[in-house]
């Protein structure tokens, strides 16, 4: 932090239903000298992505649908530019990044005049650059889109997708884990003396607050705007671990569906997951970046072990994101 200037950071480390250390380090707002705490809130950007898909594996638990089955059979009026594609895509390749959906076709899609219900429209005109399966590009339009999809399978309203959605994920995700903080709508913490600012550098390096990009209505929500602090994802690390299970000892999810999240496909990618191997051991991890704040979190399996870090300056904590999680591991396996 302070060779980098970063303004502000929370760590957690989890030990199966364990948290084992939480701790906030520096200011959450420079100017009021206020502290990070573990209740600070920040962006977590693409680590969204994960819990976007364990509500689709909750949905899949009740029936409404299965991983591989094609969306048209949830939504009949969906469409993908390509019929032959609009007959096959599944949950499975919207979430994994198989879509056929290109990464760059998000800079097309004008999200501060849109609304959730028009990505529809736009990916309906959307070249493919692959079928669905065959190629990876990472997409927020391709998350966003299972979002939304499995709001309209469990009855939600196609005119009502983004609140759709922020009730979905609280019921099917948030409340049941415990992360009664957490929140997409920016106006929701607005006065909340928890939400941190985020930060810029200025030429000479020292931080400064950035201008807020976060609005409520965001059409990409599903792919990364949620707003937590360091506690409650500590809490969702556990129901990782504990597959499906948080500590109060709700179930959330079923061991078979959640795990299949985890299983990486192409590009070494699993269902909101990047899944590698670090010391001959399976590392499940997700950045996420958004509104100039960056975090990364990831888990263990095999060894019960989990981490989440918060930072609320992407510019300034690219190296710490980069290099704290194999610090971390090797911390663990040392005391193992």
């Amino acid at each position: 932090m302070e060779e980098e200037n970063i303004p502000g950071v929370a760590v957690a480390i989890v030990e199966g239903s364990e948290t084992v250390f939480m701790q906030g380090f520096g200011l959450q707002d420079i100017e009021n000298d206020v502290p990070v705490t573990p209740e600070t809130l920040f962006h977590i950007g693409s680590t969204n992505k994960s819990m976007t898909a364990m509500i689709i594996a909750t949905l899949v638990d009740d029936g409404l649908f299965d991983w591989d089955t094609p969306v048209v059979e949830i939504y009949p009026e969906f469409a993908l530019s390509d019929s032959e594609a609009t007959e096959t895509v599944t949950m499975r390749h919207f979430l994994s990044m198989q879509s056929g959906i290109p990464d760059d076709a998000e800079d097309s899609f004008d999200i501060d005049n849109a609304e959730a219900a028009d990505l529809f429209d736009f990916i309906a005109d959307t070249p493919l650059f692959a079928m669905p399966g065959e190629e990876f590009s990472y997409s927020n339009i391709s998350a966003s889109m299972a979002g939304y999809l499995g709001v309209l399978a469990n009855d939600g309203e196609y005119d009502d997708l983004y609140d759709g959605y922020a009730r979905l994920l609280k019921e099917k995700v948030l409340d049941p884990i415990g992360m009664k903080n957490a929140t997409i709508r920016v106006s929701e913490l607005e006065n909340n003396p928890y939400y941190g600012k985020s930060y810029i550098l200025n030429g000479s390096g020292s931080p400064v607050e950035a201008d807020p990009e976060d609005f409520d209505g965001d059409p990409l929500a599903p792919s990364g705007t949620l707003k937590v602090n360091v506690r409650e994802m500590a809490l969702y690390l556990s129901t990782q671990l504990n597959y499906g299970q948080p500590p109060n000892g709700t179930r959330v999810v079923s061991e078979k569906n959640l795990t299949e999240t985890w299983k990486p496909d192409l590009e070494n990618y699993g269902m909101g997951w990047e899944v590698k191997e670090y010391q001959g051991l399976e590392l499940i991890t997700h950045e996420g970046s958004f509104d100039n704040y960056l975090s990364v979190i990831g888990f263990m399996p095999e060894n019960n072990f989990g981490f989440v870090i918060l930072t609320n300056s992407e510019e300034a904590s690219e190296r710490l994101i980069a290099e704290s999680p194999t610090f971390l591991i090797d911390l663990f396996l040392k005391e193992q």
